[in-house]
């Protein structure tokens, strides 16, 4: 490799290492409350969270308070979404995850959980079936 090439090679490598950080998911705290419902996020199976453009977290206790965080604030500049899986409890990029519609108790009752993977989904679903809604008076138009 001759010096112009090598001047080169160190130049681009400084460049790419000047990029933008990648964004990454921010820890829990036993301090930390939802953004939507200001309850604990005490159960990290089921935590959310939104980075904002601006660097914001928001964190949330249950995946329906994130839905309605994100129906209500649609205008939102948002750099990344995490989720947690259910089953590890390792951080998840949303767009990477599975939403599953369980039976399980979650804190806000949604029942829904991310997973990593369609198999874990079928998995978690047979195992915590969502249970079917009911017909009360005359809702169902009967």
């Amino acid at each position: 490799m001759n010096m112009n090439n090598a001047v080169i090679f160190l130049g681009a490598l400084f460049i790419l290492g000047c990029g933008a950080s990648e964004v990454r998911p921010v820890e829990l705290f036993p301090e930390d409350e939802c953004a939507n419902c200001r309850m604990s996020v005490s159960d990290p199976k089921y935590a959310s969270q939104i980075i904002t453009e601006g660097g914001e977290v928001l964190k949330y206790d249950d995946l329906s308070c994130l839905e309605k965080y994100r129906k209500d604030h649609a205008e939102a500049k948002i750099a990344a979404i995490f989720v947690k899986d259910f089953e590890s409890t390792q951080w998840l990029r949303y767009e990477n995850s599975i939403i599953v519609q369980t039976g399980i108790e979650t804190p806000m009752g949604s029942g829904k959980v991310a997973v990593s993977s369609n198999d874990r989904a079928t998995a978690v679903r047979m195992k915590f079936p969502a249970e079917e809604k009911k017909c009360d008076s005359g809702c169902c138009g009967s």
